[in-house]
């Protein structure tokens, strides 16, 4: 079916104008709030002990879960796809569960879960402070990521077959060398791409960290905790449109690698 050049125009022009008001118009608006003042100011709100702090926590959150999923997604992507086994669909659907379940949901089970009174609550009798603390954090945002790993190396593994696998194990390889040195060079790319996108989530969580964080700065509040802190509860306005630019030029960065990734993909 052939479009008019009229017809392509208007089909532009809306996805267009739809873009730029749900946008790039909040985005620049933000980057005007944010530099009205000057770059001095910008440094001086984004280099407080709290803004830092905050930086600190979410980088190292992003540090822990990245390793978690990579290790756990290869695995459970390797299972599902290689394997056959009673309650393979059971799988699909808890690996699909993060992106049906509100992050909000996830921050209240979690309190259930390993909060006083909870089913594991008995943990913070050892010393350790899950919910309201760093492990409380960790385990939110590893829930959320949790399928993009999986969903990104999945059709990798189904589109390069196992017939290089077997061939290596015909050659007397173990398991091991054959996932070190067949299986995941065959699926760098996609395991890359959805590294990034386990990045890009972790950095920018909020209704799950929100649960199960105290909201101290220097203890467990990230850098998207810190902007509603400032906004809501501090009544910085300014402040928070420094912190919001601050975790926008980080997601930026990460789909600038994102994007280069793709199309080095694509040349592949």
């Amino acid at each position: 079916m052939r479009t008019s050049t009229a017809s392509r125009l208007t089909l532009r022009t809306v996805a267009m104008g739809y873009l730029v008001v749900l946008v790039v118009l909040p985005l620049l608006l933000i980057l005007f709030r944010t530099f009205e003042n000057g770059i001095a100011d910008f440094f001086a709100s984004i280099t407080t002990p709290a803004a830092i702090s905050a930086l600190q926590l979410s980088l190292l959150i992003v540090a822990i879960v990245v390793p978690v999923n990579v290790v756990f997604g290869v695995m459970t992507a390797l299972a599902l796809v290689r394997g056959r086994f009673p309650g393979r669909n059971l799988v699909q659907a808890v690996v699909d569960l993060p992106f049906a379940v509100s992050p909000v949901v996830v921050g209240v089970s979690l309190i259930m879960l390993w909060g006083a009174g909870g089913w594991l609550g008995a943990v913070e009798n050892t010393g350790v402070r899950v919910i309201f603390g760093f492990p409380g954090l960790v385990l939110a945002t590893i829930f959320v990521t949790l399928p993009f790993v999986v969903r990104e190396v999945e059709p990798v593994l189904h589109e390069i077959g196992d017939e290089q696998e077997q061939a290596a194990v015909t050659l007397g390889a173990t398991r091991c060398q054959m996932l070190w040195r067949i299986t995941l060079p065959a699926i760098r790319w996609g395991l890359t791409y959805g590294v990034v996108l386990t990045v890009a989530r972790s950095l920018g969580e909020f209704g799950a960290v929100i649960m199960v964080s105290s909201n101290f700065p220097g203890v467990s509040q990230t850098l998207t905790l810190l902007v509603h802190s400032r906004y809501i509860d501090d009544h910085n306005t300014y402040g928070a449109y420094c912190a919001a630019t601050l975790l926008m030029g980080v997601a930026v960065l990460v789909l600038v690698l994102m994007t280069l990734l793709d199309r080095k993909r694509s040349t592949r």
